[in-house]
């Protein structure tokens, strides 16, 4: 015991006396004093106790007592020294409560029970919200790795599509002007078949390509932009929302035909659609074709389309973004007057005037995406050229 009390003397000798004297006090018990924990809520009591016996001794008369450390304080001392808060902290509340009359300990008990209160709830607003944080970084973290493969399975399904369809550009065939090669040419003047049929064709491994999916329809390429993938079809506009190329589920996509629509037999409309991701990965490169930069370069203007049957070109005409709608997605019309309205109000709305003619027999390529979350960026092009492979 004697050993107690002179390490008990000798510690008081130090700057850690007047915060045990307040602990004292207070009657702080070694339990409530590592429930405080940390200087920051050890101080956070102090400041609130402080507010709470100014205002319940704020007419009481004043004794002043000499508080006493008992040898069991040695524990909340040894404690208490870790913490080590600057005198500057406790001066104020120290002078305070020796000059209160320590027999009447209500008060005391009152505005220590209201000060440790009141710091239990800080701690549990604090403790919820660390909690809720630490729920809501888990969440994104998932969110960014779920987001990291299923960018790095389309990176890794570009990659193989590449490889076994070899694509390459082959010479077009000779331009002719028999009826047969003129019917499959649908556009508005034969001199943009002549400037335009001489170009290189897509020559794609089809074969290949199916043995991965059946669904394959054809490939589209998109100058001056990252378009230059296979393209598939299902029974609905929603099932390659959500899947590869090869059926495994992603949330990235596919560039996939409208269901509505047929290579074989093209619609009035045959429309294109796909994910505008901001890593430019599927039509996420579209938006590039309302910049001035890619409407000055001319060569941007020719979409190549290759299928299972046939070489295509398609001559853009109009570009923009809309709030999202049905009416650009129109596939089949009653009859040429009713056409003819829709190419009026599609070409109204591009931002570039691409001067070109579109008529009522001729047929109109859409490529659609989104381009944030409240618009949809548009590509319009006509049928200039088509040759059987």
């Amino acid at each position: 015991m004697q050993d107690k009390k002179n390490i008990l003397n000798d510690d008081f000798l130090s700057d850690n006396k007047s915060l045990l004297e307040v602990i004292n006090s207070s009657y702080l018990s070694i339990e409530d004093v590592k429930w405080l924990k940390s200087k920051r809520w050890f101080k956070r009591f102090l400041k609130i106790y402080a507010k709470e016996l100014k205002k319940r001794y704020k007419n009481k008369p004043l004794i002043k007592k000499e508080i006493k450390p008992k040898d069991e304080d040695i524990e909340v001392l040894d404690f208490t020294k870790t913490i080590n808060i600057p005198s500057k902290e406790v001066i104020e509340i120290l002078d305070f409560t020796k000059t209160i009359d320590i027999t009447d300990v209500k008060d005391i008990t009152l505005a220590t029970n209201k000060a440790k209160k009141k710091v239990k709830i800080e701690k549990n607003i604090w403790s919820s919200v660390i909690i809720i944080c630490s729920f809501i970084i888990i969440i994104l973290l998932v969110i960014l790795l779920n987001w990291y493969l299923e960018n790095k399975k389309t990176n890794d399904m570009v990659e193989i599509i590449n490889e076994v369809a070899d694509v390459k550009e082959i010479e077009a065939a000779k331009p002719t002007t028999s009826e047969n090669n003129q019917e499959n040419v649908t556009t508005t003047t034969i001199s943009d078949y002549y400037r335009y049929a001489n170009m290189n064709m897509l020559e794609v491994n089809f074969e290949n390509l199916k043995s991965i999916n059946e669904d394959t329809k054809g490939w589209i390429k998109v100058e001056g932009t990252n378009i230059n993938y296979p393209f598939v079809q299902a029974n609905d506009n929603d099932y390659y929302l959500k899947h590869s190329y090869d059926k495994t589920s992603n949330k990235k996509g596919w560039v996939f035909l409208d269901y509505r629509n047929s290579m074989d037999n093209l619609s009035k409309n045959t429309i294109l659609y796909a994910h505008g991701l901001v890593n430019n990965t599927m039509f996420g490169s579209m938006r590039k074709v309302i910049k001035s930069s890619w409407y000055n370069n001319k060569n941007n203007h020719i979409i190549k389309v290759s299928t299972p049957y046939n070489n295509e070109l398609w001559q853009v005409f109009s570009t923009y973004t809309i709030e999202p709608e049905s009416y650009y997605i129109t596939t089949n019309f009653s009859n040429d007057d009713e056409f003819l309205n829709f190419i009026s109000v599609i070409k109204s709305r591009s931002v570039y005037d691409y001067n070109i003619d579109v008529g009522a027999s001729d047929k109109i390529l859409t490529l659609s995406s989104c381009y944030d979350n409240t618009k949809r960026m548009v590509l319009h092009a006509k049928l200039i050229s088509i040759q059987e492979r």
